[in-house]
């Protein structure tokens, strides 16, 4: 349950399209995030990659929060399905640190009440506004991945 907190997982039908050429396209969404591919095999993509490796890349990328994906080919009664499995532990990590950090300044002004305040203003500004956009933005990008050729 709480590893879906730093988890975000799902899945789109790819219709009429192979499972490898959805794969293909899926390889081009992440190369576009610079997220290289660490495993490569058929029916299935992975990366696993440091969130601080392009700490000073483009912030925009809609997967920049994520350090580790993987994403597989079902097939299910309806058709072939792209599901996929991302993680950002690391930027959860990151943004706990921070907010840890905003309570030690918040605890010396304001004591053990107003620090908490600004940990947690810290935490869901940080962490929960970033999540936020990409729950809405990644599916989408995954969608229009596998749709731009075939669908």
């Amino acid at each position: 349950m709480l590893d879906n907190i730093w988890h975000l997982r799902g899945s789109t039908h790819i219709g009429n399209t192979s499972g490898e050429e959805a794969l293909d396209q899926i390889e081009a969404l992440l190369d576009q995030q610079r997220k290289p591919l660490t495993e490569e095999r058929v029916g299935y993509r992975a990366f696993h990659t440091s969130l601080f490796e392009n700490a000073f890349g483009p912030s925009w990328l809609s997967m920049v929060a994520y350090e580790k994906g993987a994403f597989w080919i079902e097939e299910s009664t309806q058709g072939r399905i792209l599901k996929y499995d991302l993680r950002s532990l690391h930027a959860l990590i990151f943004c706990v640190v921070a907010a840890g950090i905003f309570f030690l300044f918040g605890f010396a002004n304001d004591g053990v009440a107003g620090s908490a305040r600004y940990a947690t203003f810290a935490f869901l500004w940080l962490y929960g506004g970033n999540m936020l956009l990409a729950w809405i933005r990644i599916p989408r990008a995954i969608r229009k991945a596998v749709r731009a050729k075939g669908n």
